[in-house]
């Protein structure tokens, strides 16, 4: 009897399964879960093991998810097997090896473990318009699987699959901390990027990154997407802060050079100064700033029209910037108004944009050799980029448009110049001209006159020039180096090493304190440089600052702006010099300002006059004389007659 019992609940059971997963269905994933974090969503699930090849659909709705209501359910994307897997934190040694920067497989909790192999994995950033335009409430998740032949079951829902209600909130996302072994006074993070807002299929495995050294035949690559970066922090070391970390530090923004993707991982403190150091990677290459929305790059195909190109790299090191200000524990310890950005190469053209682009974010800014016209490089006859570029934002023909965000609200001030085509504004030598009455970072440029790599004769003679046309405030120097690292040459006095030869005085110059623009200083060189000499603009005159106070820092009132200038090599010279960064003084297009220039020794009188504002809002004074012991420059609305 008890045999025969057994027998008979086989038969149900064998029944409940027929019904439950008739014959044309397929298994479905299991173990679906679901944790929500500041603003991010992290769904994960088993995948079916016996399957090869397949895709995995992730849906989200208000209510339970079912076959009868799967209809009105957000498809959120298709991601493809080991959807866990970190393939764009892999790295090359340059020996055709690679590795695992940080992590193999992604963590999605701070200092948590790697998911295992066989986990999926989706994260979704959460809007509005997600939650009925309210700022918190729930949602419900399903996974479904589709086949390697395309079959998609559809009708097979249950909680091994689904999952819901999540309670959910539309919040800044943080990143992730990650332990890596033997790191010590830093961080590494992860940062999963917003997949409405973002291109997966550019850090996907694909033929124009090698597949990350993985094979090209494997069918499971071919749906994979990539929007998760890995970054690292280091800490100030109290052996480069005399002994005791300050209360308040300033960032360093180290910006690397293009090398392949041989890029390995970078641990531990700040390696050389009192400071945070973070130490983003440019994977693949966008030279620093973004690719396509909407091209899907598996397919190994030239971005064309109707695409955009967006700023996707700029963003993410802005918003790495931005999550460490919101970190509570680092946060408080970071100093907002010491941010500073500096490169080499690739790394000094990521410098030279961040500077002309985000005014509002950086302090100083130190661009060596850097890339300056993306369409010109190589014309000359040195090595040429430009198919490096092309296949990221298509075509010079095309010039696709450009969209340009950032988080903070720091990128609003650009909106203007959204559908400028990419390489227009990657134009920077015509960029620093055209919009001159755009602020930009206080800026130090170096340049090597032999440099073939990033040509002299395209990329580094003509910046000059444009800098100075502009009124930026700027310094800069050539010598007959090749493609190297200057040593941070080029700085104005206000911004070059300290006693103790740590850039930017010491780090210490100051955001939101005003900055003069310098051209024509008398001594200097003619512009453009000369190809047979070395050549130094702005090198011998400082202005009185906040962090260099021989005279107070700048004046900057609503009814006048003062500035003190000195030479440093005992001449007396006569420099133009034009208000920027102005903070409280406002001038606008056509206004009449009259201006002093009166000794610091005894306030005596030396000369004075009015200026008329330019189109752009710039007032210059030409030809200021400045003396060793310094001058002051005063400007004030002219009365109509002329006389203040």
């Amino acid at each position: 009897m008890g045999q025969h019992l057994t027998r008979a609940a086989l038969v149900v059971v064998s029944l409940v399964g027929l019904i439950a997963h008739p014959a044309w269905a397929q298994p479905q994933p299991t173990a679906v879960m679901a944790l929500h974090s500041h603003g991010q969503t992290f769904i994960t699930w088993q995948e079916c093991g016996r399957l090869a090849g397949e895709r995995y659909r992730i849906y989200r709705h208000s209510v339970p998810i079912s076959a009868a209501t799967l209809g009105g359910a957000t498809r959120l994307a298709e991601v493809g097997k080991d959807s866990a897997r970190f393939y764009a934190d892999r790295y090359t040694d340059g020996g055709g090896r690679w590795h695992a920067r940080y992590l193999d497989r992604y963590v999605i909790a701070d200092h948590g473990a790697p998911l295992p192999p066989g986990t999926g994995l989706l994260v979704w950033t959460l809007a509005a318009r997600d939650l009925g335009s309210a700022p918190a409430g729930s949602g419900y998740y399903a996974i479904t699987v589709v086949a390697a032949g395309g079959a998609e079951d559809t009708r097979d829902f249950s909680p091994a699959n689904s999952i819901g209600p999540v309670a959910e909130r539309v919040a800044d996302p943080r990143p992730v901390e990650i332990d890596v072994t033997g790191d010590r006074g830093g961080h590494v993070y992860v940062q999963y990027m917003d997949l409405r807002h973002w291109n997966p299929t550019f850090h996907a495995p694909h033929a124009g990154n090698a597949f990350y050294g993985l094979g090209s035949g494997d069918p499971s690559l071919a749906a994979d997407l990539q929007y998760a970066y890995a970054y690292s922090v280091g800490e100030p070391d109290a052996a480069a802060c005399g002994g005791s970390v300050p209360a308040k530090a300033p960032l360093l923004v180290n910006l690397h050079g293009w090398g392949g993707n041989v890029y390995p991982p970078a641990l531990g403190p700040a390696q050389h100064y009192c400071a945070f150091e973070l130490r983003p990677v440019d994977v693949s290459e966008t030279w620093w700033f973004g690719f396509a929305s909407r091209h899907d790059y598996r397919r190994d195909q030239t971005p064309t029209a109707p695409d955009v190109v967006a700023n996707f790299t700029e963003r993410r090191v802005l918003r790495m910037i931005y999550d460490l200000l919101q970190d509570p524990a680092l946060g408080p310890r970071l100093d907002r108004k010491r941010i500073y950005v500096y490169g080499h190469s690739m790394g000094g053209s990521g410098a030279l944009a961040f500077a002309m682009r985000y005014p509002s974010v950086f302090a100083a800014a130190y661009a060596n050799e850097p890339m300056t016209n993306f369409r010109t490089v190589g014309t000359a006859g040195g090595m040429d980029w430009r198919p490096d570029v092309r296949w990221k934002w298509g075509s010079e023909v095309a010039n696709l448009p450009v969209e340009i965000t950032a988080p903070g609200g720091w990128a609003q001030h650009l909106s203007r110049y959204n559908g400028t085509g990419v390489w227009d504004w990657q134009d920077h030598q015509a960029n620093l001209v055209s919009r001159a009455g755009d602020e930009i970072v206080p800026l130090g440029v170096a340049i090597g006159r032999a440099d073939t790599v990033l040509e002299w004769a395209t990329q580094g003679r003509p910046l000059f020039s444009a800098l100075a046309v502009a009124q930026r405030c700027w310094a800069g120097v050539t010598t007959g180096a090749g493609h190297a690292w200057l040593g941070w040459k080029g700085l104005a006095p206000d911004l070059s090493m300290d006693g103790s030869l740590v850039p930017f005085a010491g780090l210490s110059v100051r955001l939101h304190e005003s900055v003069p623009g310098l051209a024509d200083l008398t001594g200097d060189p003619p512009l453009p440089p000369r190809d047979d000499a070395d050549s130094g603009y702005n090198q011998v005159v400082e202005w009185s600052a906040s962090w260099r106070g021989w005279d107070g820092p700048p004046l900057d009132t609503p009814r006048a702006w003062q500035m003190s200038l000195r030479t440093t090599d005992g001449s007396t010279r006569k420099v133009d010099v034009t208000p920027r960064r102005l903070q409280r003084f406002s001038v606008v297009p056509r206004a009449r300002l009259a201006w002093e220039n009166r000794r610091v020794a005894d306030g005596k009188l030396v000369a004075s006059g009015v200026v008329i504002a330019d189109a752009a809002g710039l007032a210059t004074v030409r030809q200021f004389e400045v003396t060793p012991g310094g001058n002051r420059l005063r400007l004030s609305p002219a009365s109509p007659g002329g006389r203040r």
